[in-house]
């Protein structure tokens, strides 16, 4: 197992909630890193003094220019791309298949890797299989979920290109082995949504012995796939890895162009990189930075967990952009928050059963909204809460009225289910976290509710299923069941961050802008540093958009990086 893997099983097994990570985590200076020509991001007196504000955090004051006297040796390459995700490997693959001498920097010691779908429009599996997606309807439904704050040049690139960055990658998984299947249509639309959804999913990797062999023990099988493509072509087209060593800082020229990266080696010295042509940020998100995220997304305190604690995705690359000039979203950046917080289960790993529009109550007993509702809204809705947290309420019927509620993706019941597991959810009812019992009063008491209200709220919600009709909150008839059937069932959720959103501004050439809003020279941004792209709410009605984006930005940077 890896440094960071067992650093995030040891937090996950300490139960460290995101409330906990917020308030306690001890939260001091962002460490050395800056470079020449950094302007302050602190507003300034009228004297020309920093003001010492409520809102001035330490990451937004840089730090003094590592000195050259501390830098032990010097790398030349053409791309320097910093971060060793999904994004940042296509971009350095991209830039080095162009004839691009590239080094990917790496804090961890393994391919940043999460989850499992893709989301494209026009790829050639998607085509093969006759899913034609509306390109207009989908950049509209982006721009709509982020209050058209975000850039629709940029949301276009991604819908205009992401069907050819796809197929770029399946090559290049077939080139090493791994083939790859389109996703059924039955797999990621649900019948009588009531909202747009777009069967965005492209792709499922097939990995072999050898690249399950290969990754980390407990790796999925999709990551593993993923992982041995993009380490393997990465060695084919001869891309230098430096895994553990950190970028601390960026380097202008005197005409403003970045053309160094100063990083931290594992012995702890200090390595300049220099870029011929220029340099990719692919650091990620900040989701575990406390500061950064008590700044950019409060409602953060609001939740139960993180999926992915460990030492990474820190901010490193929004910290640099900042030091040296970067624009950053608006804020509040937008979090992509998931219903899956199981209370009392650390780690933010998903239940499917525990996420599927079942009857919610809150803290009193009280419905509160329709159940069936994208992720981010019913996080949303659930953070109004009492305690931020709601009880999800089900019967004996679940085996057989789960798979009619046709959840997709993550939540899918129906088999191939890929993350449901029956002996998962028999352990969680036998150790308690998912409550049963023989009556609603029975139940009512361990959840520690109201008795009389949540038995009003059951009645009601019975005679809603029984009529055919959710005339208090319109859920949709397919999610409504009756709760009558014993045993009784009630687990706790709340809502868990998988990754922040919000980036450093980009134009659809992916150069990271200033705060003009002019481009930076030699200075790209793309995954979860960039921003331009997200605000609000994550559209997970469009499965996978995250991930596309991540592929489709990395495959153009590195391209547009080579030509500058």
């Amino acid at each position: 197992m890896s440094e960071e893997n067992k650093i995030n099983q040891e937090v996950s097994e300490q139960g460290i909630s995101r409330r906990q990570f917020i308030k306690g985590a001890a939260i001091g200076t962002v460490g050395v890193a800056s470079v020449a020509m950094l302007p302050g991001c602190a507003p300034k007196t009228e004297t020309g003094h920093e003001a010492e504000t409520a809102e001035n955090v330490s990451f937004e004051t840089p730090p003094e220019p590592i000195p050259d006297s501390e830098i032990k040796s010097t790398v030349a390459a053409d791309i320097i791309v910093v971060g060793g995700g999904l994004s940042g490997f296509c971009a350095a693959i991209s830039a080095a298949e162009e004839g691009a001498k590239v080094v990917l920097l790496e804090k961890g010691t393994v391919p940043a890797l999460r989850g499992i779908d893709y989301g494209a429009i026009g790829s050639k599996l998607q085509k093969s299989i006759g899913n034609e997606i509306d390109r207009e309807a989908a950049v509209r439904e982006i721009m709509r979920f982020g209050g058209y704050k975000a850039d629709q040049k940029v949301v276009s690139l991604w819908a205009d290109h992401s069907g050819a960055a796809v197929d770029w990658l399946v090559e290049k998984a077939e080139s090493v082995g791994i083939t790859a299947d389109p996703v059924p249509l039955v797999e990621q639309t649900i019948t009588g949504a009531t909202w747009n959804d777009f069967a965005t999913m492209a792709f499922s990797f097939n990995p072999t012995d050898e690249a399950m062999a290969s990754a980390p023990q407990g790796t999925s099988p999709k990551q593993a796939a993923m992982k041995w493509v993009l380490e393997n072509n990465a060695q084919k087209y001869g891309v230098d890895i430096q895994w553990k060593t950190p970028a601390e800082q960026l380097v202008r020229d005197d005409q403003g162009k970045v053309i160094s990266v100063i990083a931290k080696s594992e012995d702890g010295s200090y390595i300049k990189f220099n870029a011929a042509t220029g340099v990719i940020l692919a650091t990620g998100d900040y989701g575990n930075n406390p500061e950064m995220l008590k700044k950019f997304i409060p409602s953060s305190e609001d939740i139960y967990d993180i999926a992915y604690p460990g030492t990474v995705n820190t901010g490193d690359g929004h910290k640099m952009g900042l030091w040296i000039g970067a624009a950053m979203d608006e804020l509040p950046h937008a979090p992509m928050y998931f219903d899956q917080g199981v209370i009392g289960r650390p780690g933010g790993k998903p239940v499917p059963l525990t996420r599927q529009p079942w009857l919610y109550v809150n803290l009193n007993g009280e419905r509160f909204s329709n159940e069936d509702l994208p992720y981010a809204y019913n996080c949303n809705a659930v953070r109004q809460q009492p305690e931020h947290v709601k009880w999800v309420v089900f019967d004996a019927k679940w085996p057989e009225k789960a798979p009619i509620f046709e959840q997709i993706a993550c939540k899918r019941m129906i088999p191939p289910a890929p993350l449901h597991n029956e002996d998962e959810v028999k352990a969680l009812i036998e150790n308690e976290t998912i409550k049963s019992a023989a009556t609603i009063d029975e139940l009512a008491g361990k959840m520690g509710v109201p008795i009389e209200t949540f038995k009003a709220n059951v009645a009601r919600y019975n005679e809603l299923a029984t009529q055919g009709k959710d005339v208090d909150f319109g859920k949709r008839l397919e999610c409504l069941t009756t709760i009558e059937q014993a045993p009784f069932y009630a687990v706790q959720t709340g809502a868990t961050l998988l990754v922040t959103l919000g980036g450093l501004k980009v134009n659809d050439k992916l150069h990271v802008l200033d705060t003009e809003l002019k481009a930076i020279p030699g200075l790209y941004a793309v995954g979860n540093v960039s921003g331009c792209f997200y605000a609000n709410d994550y559209p997970n009605i469009l499965p996978g958009n995250s991930h596309g984006r991540a592929i489709t930005f990395g495959w153009l940077a590195g391209k547009n990086a080579t030509k500058a």
